[in-house]
This record gives C-alpha cells, structure tokens and sequence, in this order.
C-alpha cells in the first residue's frame, strides 16, 4: 500500500488533503485514482488508512477511515555518526530510519573527508530530512526521527551530559566491551536512552577518543573484523534492535 505523509494538525476530522508534495506524489507519479486506499502516517506515532477523494497535483484530498497509535521504540536510541559521502550518508540516514533511530546527529570529526560549509547546513539537513520521511513511508515507521544540524563532537557530548542514558563508541582499542554484553546490562537495568557514536573512514582521532572516554562513552567491540563506516553504524542498530525484541 502506497503511503503518504499527513501533519498532526490535519488529522483532527474524517476529511483532509495532502500538501503538495504528497500530491504531486500520489497524483502525478502513482496515478492514484478516486476511491483508491492508502496508507498515512504522521511522524509522530500515528497511522493510518484513507480513501482517496479527490486526486489532485497539488492538493489531494482524502478521507480518513481508520487510526492506530504506535508507543515509541525503546531504548531511545540517537545515532551521532561521524560525516561520510553524499551517497553513503544518504543510504545511512535511509536504514537507521528502517531501525527505528529516534534522533542523528551528523557530526563533523578531525579525519572526516567530507566538511560542509555554513552556507550548505541547511541545505543539507533538509534533504537528510526529506530522506528521512520517505524511508519512514516506505518502511511504516510511524515516528520521524530528527535530524540535528552538522555539530562538533565536544558539542554533541555536552548535549548528553546529565541526560538519562549510556552512550557507546565502536573502538579497537584494548578496553572495549562486547556489544552483548554492553547492551544485555543496559536493557537489565532498564536503560531509557542510547546514543551510539560512529567515526569516519579513518576513525576517531586519538584526541576524539580520549574525549569520548572521559565523558564516559563506553568503547565497544563489534568483533575481529574492521567494518566499513556504514556497516558498523547498522551493525550497532541492529544489535540494538534485537536486543530489546
């Protein structure tokens, strides 16, 4: 079933209509015909099914037939992962909404390849946004994640400090603890939040590192083998995900 995306604020009666580039969408590229049904959701946990009235390129109008609610997942769980290439960020935003991320926080680290300028931030989070929602329209999640501007990562680790939670950092050095393990303690002691750090191609300076530990971020093993940036970052996800099923 086709899905589209309906703001909280328009789901107060039976009758809405889709913005325009949920229309243009269903109408123009899915050819969406009166009496057809469809799925809705609105990023915040809710969904939907509804009845096309009126197919139209830029206002589209519908009929809500049925809503559920969806709790959020548990733990909370943040990705703040370290800048990699267009194409790489684009599939890694796109899976971690698949895993159910609440929030990533794109971080700018000393060896990421990849530095964007003032001038493009904006731009950029609205198009990891915009990939955002479509991952959740295409997967059903009913909860949006947000996405936070490109930040430093002494300013995403003061964003944790005195929060409720635990936050981890894929790492080889000695030290670290297995992912398992680490997760098997955290959902024991009923842990309300997670944030898992990902590095860059060539990993977490010695510098980052030790600023990651002294916050208190836990170092974790994913294995013998070195993964790539995005396999690491849907490989700590997953682990998560299964962890808590």
């Amino acid at each position: 079933m086709i899905r589209c995306f309906l703001p909280a604020d328009r789901w107060s009666s039976d009758a809405a209509e889709l913005d325009e580039a949920e229309s243009k969408h269903l109408a123009g590229v899915m050819r969406a015909q009166a009496g057809d049904r469809i799925g809705i959701l609105d990023g915040a946990g809710r969904l939907g099914e509804a009845e096309v009235v009126a197919p139209h390129k830029k206002r589209t109008a519908i009929r809500v037939l049925s809503i559920s609610s969806v709790a959020p997942f548990a733990p909370r769980r943040i990705l703040a992962q370290a800048l990699v290439r267009e194409q790489k960020m684009d599939w890694l935003i796109q899976k971690a909404v698949e895993l159910g991320v609440h929030e990533i926080w794109p971080l700018q680290t000393e060896r990421a390849v990849v530095r964007i300028r003032a001038e493009e931030a904006s731009k950029k989070a609205a198009r990891w946004q915009a990939i955002a929602l479509a991952a959740c329209k295409q997967s059903g999640n009913p909860w949006l994640p947000q996405i936070s501007p490109v930040r430093g990562l002494a300013e995403a680790l003061a964003a944790l400090r005195g929060v409720s939670g635990a936050a981890c950092f894929g790492a080889l050095q000695d030290g670290a603890v297995p992912l398992p393990e680490f997760f098997g303690r955290l959902r024991a002691e009923g842990c309300p939040q997670i944030a898992a750090f990902i590095g860059p191609e060539g990993d977490f300076s010695p510098v980052e590192v030790a600023a990651l530990r002294s916050a208190g971020t836990q170092p974790v093993t994913f294995g013998p083998i070195v993964f790539r940036v995005e396999t690491a970052a849907l490989f700590i996800l997953s682990s998560l995900q299964y962890a808590w099923l």
